[in-house]
């Protein structure tokens, strides 16, 4: 008998194609708006980072309260909502003629939720409730819409920012957006697979095997609350290995002006971003296959060892090769990272209250991210070279390094103390 067709992978499809969109929202993209908005609203580097900072900020207060609609009530009206709040907000900061206004707007876009920076609960939840065995791979290729709207939205923002002004590009990227996502989220998406009558991974009871049987049967009786996870050492290193890698790419932002600082080609410094994101979306796929058969921990942990090779190669560049080795080991690195985080957390606390758990961590980590890209711009505003920056985040990740490959699954029953 041929098996139906399972409507998760209807949501993955949905989801690759939101995570597409938000590239439009000043992600990735950003770091081309530095000079020219700097130059004509005069702020200084740091202050920009700033501006990363308030978004982030608001990303980790609103996560608290997202985390747990989107486990209540699902993501098909939290989305098109967000990204109604965050292409408005995007769309506005054309019209911004000074700092303060900024501020406000870049946070506005934060509280909206569905920026990277929110953790991506709104798109990362819905499919590790949506699947259990196949979880990485659903998740790879929903991962894989971040990674191709780089690409995509990279050298499009550089030729709108060429074409019609930085201004205008913020107009068209905010209406790109809230096309791509309002209509699509809000006909396809559901809640999660029992709201229609259907099992994780499509499974129906009778049709699993054995070993299959026993590992979704373990998922859904291993039901971690809020109060049962935060008792866990697992929680808390979790929780800090990625607060201090959030912290040390929150400086991600200043790539683009370090290489064009340094001398290199604008137009090949994007093009090199968009080799990196590129790069990030030819490793998802096999992430996701392998986390679904290796400790997601040893996974999860590499990409901060990546980034690191990656800055020390910036760091000595001195040929446009260099800039673009740099790239793909920062990409993959990033490819990697985006499947592999989000899944560790469901697979340690399953899926039952996964965007409670989540929202509740997202406020320390973002904090630690927000305040990366200041940090860096104001090295850069009082020694004149980011130099010193890049060596401390270095540093930051072999940190977070070793306290990630440490993270052993928790086990239910067993608390801090244990």
């Amino acid at each position: 008998m041929r098996r139906a067709f399972f409507y998760g992978w209807v949501i993955v499809a949905t989801l690759f194609v939101v995570n597409f969109a938000t590239h439009a929202t000043g992600n990735m993209n950003l770091g081309l708006f530095v000079i020219p908005m700097s130059d004509e609203i005069g702020i200084s580097r740091g202050l920009f980072g700033w501006l990363t900072t308030s978004r982030t900020l608001a990303a980790g207060l609103a996560s608290i309260v997202i985390g747990r609609l989107v486990d209540r009530f699902g993501a098909r009206i939290l989305i098109p909502a967000s990204a109604l709040i965050t292409g408005l907000g995007v769309i506005a900061i054309g019209s911004a003629t000074n700092v303060v206004q900024l501020f406000v707007l870049f946070a506005v876009i934060g509280f909206g939720g569905l920026s990277p920076q929110g953790g991506g609960l709104l798109t990362s939840v819905p499919v590790a409730k949506w699947f259990v065995r196949k979880r990485g791979t659903a998740m790879a290729v929903t991962s894989m819409g971040l990674a191709l709207g780089a690409t995509t939205f990279v050298p499009v923002t550089q030729f709108l920012i060429g074409a019609v002004g930085w201004r205008r590009a913020w107009f068209y990227l905010g209406i790109i957006s809230m096309t791509m996502i309002v209509p699509t989220a809000l006909t396809f998406l559901r809640r999660q697979p029992e709201d229609m009558g259907l099992r994780p991974d499509g499974d129906a009871d009778s049709r699993l095997g054995s070993g299959a049987a026993q590992r979704s049967e373990a998922a859904d009786e291993a039901v971690w609350t809020l109060g049962t996870a935060l008792s866990t050492r697992a929680f808390w290193m979790l929780t800090a290995a990625l607060a201090l890698g959030g912290f040390a790419a929150g400086g991600g932002v200043h790539r683009i002006p370090y290489w064009i600082d340094s001398g290199f080609d604008h137009d090949l410094v994007s093009l090199s971003i968009s080799v990196h994101a590129a790069s990030a979306a030819t490793v998802m796929l096999a992430v996701g296959i392998l986390l679904d058969r290796v400790p997601a921990r040893f996974v999860a942990a590499g990409p901060f060892a990546g980034f690191s090779i990656a800055i020390v190669i910036m760091l000595s560049a001195d040929s446009n090769t260099d800039m673009f080795a740099s790239a793909v080991i920062w990409g993959m690195s990033a490819g990697t990272g985006i499947v592999s985080q989000p899944y560790l957390w469901a697979s340690y606390f399953g899926r039952s209250f996964l965007g409670t758990i989540r929202g509740v961590t997202m406020p320390t980590i973002l904090v630690a991210t927000s305040l990366g890209a200041p940090a860096m711009g104001y090295v850069f505003d009082f020694r004149g070279s980011y130099d010193l920056a890049w060596q401390v985040v270095v540093a930051i990740y072999a940190a977070a390094f070793l306290i990630m490959v440490s993270v052993s699954p928790p086990r239910l029953g067993r608390s801090l103390a244990d």
